[in-house]
């Protein structure tokens, strides 16, 4: 198990999963000392704990870790989207990690629709570049991950219009006609000969 924690993306993930399954006792085993002491306030009373587990995202993508010089301790920046009332909306987590003598734990983690402060800088400073998943969590994600946004509808159109593959039909409501036949010309009674002149097949 602790092999499982030696690094803090796969110890916060792993504890996500048990607080969307409202897991108290596997929560506990990624979790550090100080916030086993908080989670033990939970035990009989499902109603915080069940709060906490609707506030998270099933989604996220970890866009920033920072470790501190001496490997102590980590912070790790992710976002999400969060869905509530049939609205969904994005959201934001910083989690805090420190490394124990069982591995990587869990000391702290909070999601906000807020931006927090210096959110971008820190991500801008210290991004993550590999990436991981694993079922309905995922703890993901360079930008190069994230869904392209579609193309507006005037420039779908133009790239559909331009990839389309040039054929050489005559135009809708149009006969070619043979470069081999004579003029054509309209006559009050037409000859078999008129009639392919003007690009019609004769009866």
């Amino acid at each position: 198990m602790a092999r499982a924690q030696d690094d803090p993306e796969s110890a916060y993930l792993r504890l996500h999963r048990a607080t969307l399954a409202q897991n108290l006792n596997e929560m506990m085993l990624y979790a550090s000392e100080e916030r086993r002491a908080e989670l033990l306030t939970y035990a009989g009373n499902p109603v915080p704990l069940r709060l906490v587990s609707s506030m998270m995202p099933r989604v996220y993508s970890v866009r920033s870790l920072a470790t501190s010089p001496d490997g102590t301790r980590a912070r790790m920046r992710a976002t999400g989207t969060f869905s509530f009332m049939g609205t969904t909306a994005p959201t934001f987590g910083v989690v805090e990690l420190v490394r124990e003598a069982g591995g990587w734990k869990v000391d702290k983690f909070e999601w906000t629709g807020d931006k927090p402060p210096g959110f971008d800088a820190a991500v801008a400073q210290s991004p993550v570049r590999r990436g991981s998943s694993a079922g309905t969590e995922k703890a993901a994600a360079t930008p190069a991950a994230i869904e392209p946004k579609p193309a507006p509808a005037g420039e779908q159109e133009l790239a559909d219009q331009t990839s389309a593959p040039v054929t050489a039909s005559p135009p809708p409501g149009m006969v070619e006609r043979s470069r081999n036949r004579a003029p054509c010309e309209i006559k009050p009674v037409m000859s078999d000969e008129d009639l392919e002149n003007c690009g019609a097949s004769p009866r």
